[in-house]
């Protein structure tokens, strides 16, 4: 964080010297004192809470998770969260099986405790996945297979960002079919057959096809940096044509961990994606 931001953190009380709130940035630090930053004094954005149970039994649930909720606990959410509403509204503990970034809508699993949830991480990791992603670009006719490891986007400002192709250290591969498309867009269908971190977004920028309005991975490269320093503007609505990245998780296909039953998990196609599809006037 920079000078200006650390002012910013003591200003709204988050800074604490000696167990007491400083209000003076250049108050000083005698030595055996513990300086510490306060964060649940955070204020959390708002996320969107319309969580639709998809499957339940007694052993785990289907949901299809928002284009604006966090998985776990992470950076300035930690209420704001799919675990911890839904262990509000359970009164239990729930334990996914495995995790879609923030912004990526669709089915996730979540377990009531953690053996069943390593053993539908198993299935998971036996079965299969089905994601729809909004692209940039005329996609082609032909199934697209993307073949490229995965690794740290040195290149980048942005730590977590990663990059497909040369120098990367984790073997990945997608393929990918066209569902619609236009002069400007494609709907694409997504089969990851392996689950590294933010593959499908890479694996998309690397083939020159981004998702609309990703942050990170979509044509605009500072859009992610902007968004950390100013927020989601109007200005960059206008740039990235979506509030958020238009990926999400459509099926899943597992064997039920006790029943050993098959099971096809589908998400219903987000308003939002439907709602572009007819301004963009997207066709078959």
């Amino acid at each position: 964080m920079t000078q200006d931001q650390w002012r910013q953190e003591i200003s709204d009380g988050k800074i604490l010297l000696g167990g007491l709130i400083v209000t003076d940035p250049v108050t000083p630090i005698n030595g055996g004192e513990t300086l510490t930053w306060d964060g649940s004094r955070i204020i959390e954005p708002d996320v969107d809470e319309r969580i639709a149970i998809l499957y339940e039994d007694e052993w785990f649930i289907a949901v299809n998770k928002t284009g604006n909720l966090p998985v776990h606990p992470s950076g300035r959410y930690f209420n704001n969260t799919l675990v911890a509403i839904l262990e509000d509204r359970y009164g239990r503990k729930v334990y996914p099986a495995h995790r879609i970034d923030r912004e990526t809508s669709g089915v996730i699993l979540l377990a009531f405790d953690g053996k069943c949830a390593g053993a539908l991480s198993e299935s998971l990791a036996m079965g299969s996945k089905e994601y729809l992603a909004l692209v940039h670009g005329l996609f082609p006719d032909d199934e697209m297979i993307v073949d490229l490891p995965l690794g740290s986007d040195h290149e980048s400002a942005v730590g977590k960002k990663r990059k497909a192709g040369a120098g990367g250290t984790e073997t990945a591969l997608t393929r990918f079919r066209k569902v619609l498309w236009a002069g400007k867009i494609s709907l694409v269908r997504c089969f990851p057959e392996t689950g590294r971190l933010h593959q499908i977004r890479a694996h998309l920028e690397a083939a020159g096809y981004p998702i609309v309005g990703d942050k990170l991975y979509g044509r605009d490269k500072t859009a992610f940096l902007d968004f950390i320093r100013d927020g989601f503007t109007a200005e960059m609505e206008k740039r990235l044509l979506l509030p958020r990245s238009a990926l999400h998780a459509a099926k899943l296909v597992i064997l039920h961990p006790q029943t050993k039953k098959k099971m096809i998990v589908h998400a219903p196609l987000p308003e939002m994606f439907a709602d572009f599809i007819r301004a963009q006037n997207i066709h078959d």
